[in-house]
């Protein structure tokens, strides 16, 4: 049963992912950004700063989904799928946010009569729900 509830939770929670690409246009698309830190996810690097290099905007990734940790722990990876969809060749985080939408709480208890005594035991959790908005350019190097 509890394997099954697993399972359930976390279909519910990757289940309510929203990532559209949108196509960057413009006059002048070629970009050299002065470096930044960057980690590499499947391969592709993932800069928080612009590279180092030249580069033009293939578009724009913006993703929404729930600020858990299963959610979250497949954002990376995600992103890079989408942008090798789109012939990137990697990634700018350009902005993130969290919003808090509700907390979820559950509890439990049981009591005990003995004699002219009740003793009562508890406990209960709040989990925090959140949503995370992404966004990252896809870009191509021309260098």
């Amino acid at each position: 049963m509890k394997k099954l509830l697993t399972l359930a939770l976390c279909a519910a929670l990757t289940a309510c992912t929203t990532t559209d690409f949108r196509q960057y246009e413009s006059k002048n698309n070629a970009f050299e950004g002065q470096g930044g830190t960057k980690e590499i996810v499947n391969g592709m690097e993932i800069w928080d700063g612009a590279p180092p290099r030249r580069f033009t905007v293939l578009g724009v990734i913006y993703d929404d989904r729930q600020g858990a940790i299963i959610p979250m722990a497949m954002l990376s990876g995600d992103m890079v799928k989408e942008a090798r969809k789109h012939n990137g060749d990697a990634l700018i985080r350009m902005g993130s946010s969290s919003t808090l939408r509700g907390v979820i709480s559950t509890g439990s208890g049981v009591a005990t009569a003995v004699g002219p005594n009740t003793y009562i035991v508890g406990s209960s959790v709040s989990t925090p729900v959140r949503r995370n908005a992404s966004n990252f350019a896809v870009i191509k190097y021309i260098d």
